[in-house]
């Protein structure tokens, strides 16, 4: 058998026909891919065999590498990117940030609604001029001895926030000397 005509019946081509209408093509179909596979096979056995086995395994190893890649941005993104479906690592910052903007707007309210800690105050303000316009001439007086006693109390109040949100954040105690 000869490597340039690898086919029995001496055929010149390698799909088994025969194009100058000599020496008959006996063959009966062998293609260009088997032959290169078998020329390959013929070789190195040991190469195309080891091919032939780690070839489907390093597919298989790129399907699992993009798999865990997903998992990994699974485990910081979740579901989808912000607060929506399953939460992710960095979805944390996120959920706090809403939590703590839900809590300061329960406490601090608004002077609008009438809510919250400003609510009471404004209403406190508003009782406090209220008795003041009675006390007539005295009313001056009255109005600061007022004041007084609602800038005292706001700075109570902040004062009381302040060493929560201290005692909250680890070292911010010692930051702030409280």
């Amino acid at each position: 058998m000869d490597i340039t005509n690898p086919l029995p019946g001496g055929g010149g081509d390698y799909d088994g026909g025969d194009d100058d209408g000599g020496g008959g093509g006996g063959g009966g179909g062998t293609d260009l891919g088997t032959w290169e596979t078998l020329e390959r096979f013929g070789k190195s056995p040991q190469g195309f065999i080891l091919g032939a086995i780690l070839s489907p395994l390093l597919r298989g190893l790129e399907d699992v590498i993009v798999e865990v890649l997903d998992l990994i941005v699974f485990v910081f993104q979740g579901e989808y990117p912000g607060l929506i479906g399953t939460y992710g690592l960095l979805d944390i910052p996120v959920f706090i940030g809403t939590k703590l903007i839900a809590i300061g707007a329960t406490i601090g309210g608004s002077t609008a609604e009438n809510s919250g800690v400003l609510g009471l105050v404004d209403r406190l303000v508003k009782a406090a001029v209220d008795v003041a316009t009675v006390g007539g001439p005295l009313a001056p007086i009255i109005l600061a001895g007022e004041i007084v006693v609602v800038v005292w109390l706001l700075a109570v109040i902040a004062r009381r926030i302040i060493l929560v949100i201290a005692d909250a954040v680890p070292g911010l105690a010692g930051v702030l000397g409280t």
